[in-house]
């Protein structure tokens, strides 16, 4: 059975050019029934008296441009041409409604990639067609998912919508689609979403995008289409609100700690007369929250000073190491009590407060002209040798030297002391621990000194 041939409309007033496309044609074999039309009325009137599986526009006519003709082809796919050097024109047409363009040279060599042109502006509208034909599929699946999914045309007319998403606008199925967006949701224009709807209509990449809807959150996935736009919701108002509470948290755990240290500020006005005597107050007001770590800040300090002594650290650095071991702790005073004294594993959220002592504690110590490089060191005292720490994922020498050194005392110290959650390690297995870290969580150097000062401590 002979294949039937490709009904094609040819838009153009070059005498040259049409004779060059027939001949062409003929030369090649090609299966092309060419209807000819040198002015953008007669394309038009054609248009509307015929139908045709492709056109090929021309750009400049005796009457208008092909560009005008492209509001005219309706479900005929459409091919562009225009001269060398106006490739925007072409782009511009693409935007506009063409499949495909073309670039006219002087040798028309543009007559040799015609055929593959016409190939895929067909085979790209027959899975369109195929894709449409599927609707009903695609709906009964749909309509099957509970994520609110919608399908936009390039006009932002409301192709096709599930269940799910009805019930979210609260709007029946047949109330929505073959709506335009913004007519059924006006105020939805300023959105974040509908700039990202025109974001992947013009770029063809996929967005993501958190909104609101009502008191729900979706996040949305937006992908491009043949036909304009699919988007896709999760509803992520659950974890939303525990980010909420987790930030209504953190505001109260600092309003606490700015309301139980609001003397600290004057005491440390002082420091100055009094470094010692403020800051061993300001420790035993830590320990005093719990008689498991009663003692702690103390023995830090010890063993901090010790490793700084054998690390060689001048006066200066040894006066600063001593205040940021007893002052490390300090965030911990905005802390629930019972948190820091729980038998049972934290929470996520219980483990987060926890983590706030670091930042918490040397945002308060900096707030103090004289020991603001002691906050800095408060702050850092968690963080690791391999950046895997906490609060700023410091690495190695990025991290002050005094809270790589406090670090290891402050371990050392906690392992080798009674906790609600456990008893005791022995010195050895405490240093065995520490061993087995060392590149990781604390400096070589740093443990090779304390190697140097243990045995002032077993």
């Amino acid at each position: 059975m002979l294949e039937e041939p490709i009904r094609v409309l040819l838009v153009d007033d070059d005498e040259i050019d049409r004779l060059a496309i027939q001949r062409f044609v003929q030369r090649e074999g090609l299966p092309y029934q060419l209807d000819i039309v040198t002015s953008k009325a007669q394309a038009v009137d054609r248009l509307k008296q015929n139908v045709y599986d492709i056109a090929i526009l021309d750009y400049l006519l005796p009457d208008g441009t092909g560009m005008d003709i492209l509001s005219e082809v309706g479900e005929t796919p459409a091919i562009f041409v225009t001269g060398s050097g106006d490739e925007r024109t072409a782009v511009k047409a693409m935007q506009h409604g063409a499949y495909d363009y073309l670039i006219k040279d002087p040798e028309r060599n543009y007559l040799i990639v015609l055929p593959s042109a016409i190939n895929n502006v067909l085979e790209r509208k027959h899975a369109e067609k195929a894709l449409v034909e599927s609707e009903i599929k695609h709906r009964l699946l749909l309509n099957s998912i509970m994520t609110p999914t919608l399908a936009l045309k390039e006009d932002m007319a409301i192709f096709y919508c599930n269940q799910a998403y009805a019930d979210l606008v609260g709007k029946p199925i047949a109330q929505l689609e073959g709506q335009n967006l913004l007519s059924v949701f006006p105020k939805l224009a300023n959105s974040h979403t509908y700039k990202a709807y025109q974001e992947v209509l013009r770029t063809g990449q996929t967005q993501e995008v958190e909104g609101k809807f009502g008191e729900r959150f979706y996040h949305s996935r937006i992908f491009r289409t043949p036909w304009g736009l699919l988007a896709i919701a999760d509803d992520i108002t659950e974890q939303k609100q525990a980010q909420e509470a987790l930030i209504r948290y953190n505001e109260e755990l600092e309003k606490r700690v700015a309301e139980r240290t609001a003397d600290l500020a004057k005491a440390m006005a002082d420091l100055e007369r009094s470094y010692s005597d403020t800051i061993m107050a300001i420790t035993a007001a830590l320990d005093a929250k719990d008689s498991y770590t009663r003692g702690h800040s103390e023995e830090v300090k010890k063993i901090a000073m010790a490793i700084g002594h054998h690390y060689g650290l001048d006066t200066k650095v040894l006066r600063r190491l001593e205040f940021s071991a007893l002052l490390h702790d300090i965030g911990k005073i905005g802390i629930s009590d019972q948190l820091l004294t729980k038998n049972a594993g934290l929470t996520d959220l219980e483990y987060a407060a926890i983590k706030l002592h670091p930042e918490i504690g040397g945002r308060l110590v900096s707030q103090v002209e004289m020991l603001k490089e002691v906050g800095a060191i408060i702050q850092a005292h968690h963080e690791f040798f391999d950046g895997t720490g906490y609060p700023l994922g410091l690495k190695g020498e990025g991290i002050p030297l005094e809270a790589r050194i406090i670090s290891v005392a402050d371990s050392f110290e906690a392992m080798t002391s009674d906790r609600p959650y456990r008893k005791a390690f022995t010195s050895d297995e405490a240093i065995k621990r520490l061993l087995e870290a060392e590149g990781t969580q604390f400096d070589p150097l740093v443990i090779k000194s304390f190697l140097t000062a243990v045995p002032d401590f077993k």
